[in-house]
């Protein structure tokens, strides 16, 4: 009879699993770091699209409305012309509200982005 032998692979030790990127990954030319911007980018072209859509949509909405209804073109409201009641109150303040919502979604990103930065580097 042969006797047995025991064949064991070599024990491998895991790196350590990174919970959190570290503000100096940022800087560092591997893939790592190019996978933290673009989710960084990512984020804020999300951030951008969902307020230019509605703002491209209110934009064009009164030319659109002006060339299916020609009399938009020519109607007035209390003495002034419609168009400038339109820009006055229905453009413009809508697209302020937009700019400060997209102020607001552009600091939240940026500020998840610095807390898991800051999170690594504790």
């Amino acid at each position: 009879m042969t006797e047995r032998q025991v064949v064991r692979a070599p024990v491998r030790h895991s790196p350590a699993v990174r919970q959190s990127p570290a503000a100096g990954d940022l800087y560092q030319p591997d893939n790592y770091a190019k996978t933290l911007l673009s989710s960084l980018i990512r984020a804020q072209l999300g951030a951008t699209v969902t307020v230019l859509v509605p703002a491209a949509a209110l934009l064009l909405l009164y030319p659109l409305l002006a060339v299916l209804v020609p009399s938009l073109a020519h109607a007035s409201v209390g003495g002034l012309p419609l168009t400038f009641v339109v820009l006055g109150g229905g453009i413009y303040p809508p697209l302020v509200i937009l700019g400060f919502w997209y102020r607001r979604r552009a600091s939240r990103v940026e500020e998840r982005f610095a807390e898991l930065l800051e999170e690594r580097d504790d």
